[in-house]
């Protein structure tokens, strides 16, 4: 079953129970005033515990003092799968402590850590470590504390990337990446077979950047869902990707260019891509200029029996006053994130 709790001592009572083996696979702490009692208490508990399998710590108030003893519980720990730790400010001394437990835990394969303060020297940790554990599978790192725009990290990412196979699912949002580290990650990328999502959002990759994802993207590697929302790829970095997905590419299914500076003719390039490739199905594209001529191709692509964007699958609905068509934000999507 679930466990949901709200006080340090409500979790200190749920770490004896799961201390007392009580079959609880999920606990979810999050938003909660957990802080380094409660994470203590859990750390002791997951030394000896075999049913927990996920645990959402996100947001408890958590520092390098109740790191370390998660930390030390999951190195003795050979079942859980699953750890949020977002929001908690346990800095860089917290980050190294988390690449130290996973050269020794091999059975963790989701991992939260974004907004908790990362730094240069923790991530690049992390990517060193991530060189050789190939458990983790979804990693989340996004919005860290980086004072450099050299791009340290992201190159670091991208030489992990060369050699790790493991990983599904990489969250880079806010690391202030600009057209060479992008540059950087999709040269990576081009000899890696296992990555399916890639997060690149809120970051500050321009035209060239988007160029060379574009690159990647010809080579039909086995990306399925990419995100650049929040960047600033202008028209000719949307019409490079539209033009590798519009034949090149037959595993994205998925593409989210929000908030791009893209005018109509980079929309319309997107709306040609659509009707070529048959397989990129998701497609989500609010806070760019959407007028006239892209109003109008988006509306056709989303009409009749057989529409080739259906309505769940986007973040834009047509509508038309005067017969004239524009495009709102989907309702759906606008209550969602």
């Amino acid at each position: 079953r679930e466990a949901v709790v709200s006080t340090q001592s409500t979790g200190i009572a749920l770490a004896r129970e799961l201390s007392e083996d009580f079959i609880i696979s999920e606990m979810n702490l999050s938003y909660n005033n957990i802080g380094n009692t409660g994470a203590i208490a859990l750390g002791k508990s997951l030394q000896d515990n075999k049913f927990l399998e996920a645990l959402d710590l996100s947001m408890c108030d958590i520092d390098v003092k109740g790191i370390e003893a998660l930390c030390t519980g999951l190195q003795m720990n050979d079942n859980l799968k699953t750890l949020n730790l977002k929001g908690n400010k346990f800095g860089r001394q917290g980050g190294i402590l988390i690449s130290a437990t996973l050269q020794v835990n091999a059975i963790l394969r989701n991992l939260n850590i974004a907004d908790t303060d990362q730094t240069n020297e923790s991530l690049i940790a992390l990517t060193t470590v991530l060189h050789h554990n190939t458990s983790i599978k979804k990693l989340d790192v996004s919005n860290p504390l980086l004072f450099s725009e050299q791009e340290e990290t992201t190159v670091h990412f991208a030489k992990m990337l060369r050699v790790n196979y493991g990983l599904t699912e990489l969250r880079l949002c806010k690391h202030g990446i600009l057209d060479f580290g992008a540059s950087q990650l999709a040269e990576a990328l081009r000899d890696n077979t296992s990555l399916l999502f890639l997060d690149l959002g809120c970051n500050k990759i321009g035209e060239d950047g988007a160029k060379a994802i574009a690159g990647l993207l010809r080579l039909n590697t086995p990306l399925k869902k990419l995100s650049l929302t929040s960047n600033r790829i202008g028209n000719n970095g949307v019409v490079a990707i539209s033009e590798a997905v519009a034949t090149n590419n037959c595993n994205l299914n998925t593409l989210m260019i929000n908030n791009n500076g893209i005018t109509e003719t980079g929309v319309c390039a997107v709306a040609a891509a659509l009707r070529l490739n048959i397989t990129l199905s998701n497609v989500y594209l609010w806070g760019n200029e959407l007028r006239n001529t892209a109003c109008d191709a988006f509306e056709r692509l989303m009409d009749g029996n057989k529409p080739r964007i259906l309505p769940h699958n986007t973040d834009i609905e047509p509508y038309r006053v005067d017969g004239v068509t524009y495009l709102a934000e989907a309702g759906h999507y606008l209550f969602s994130h």
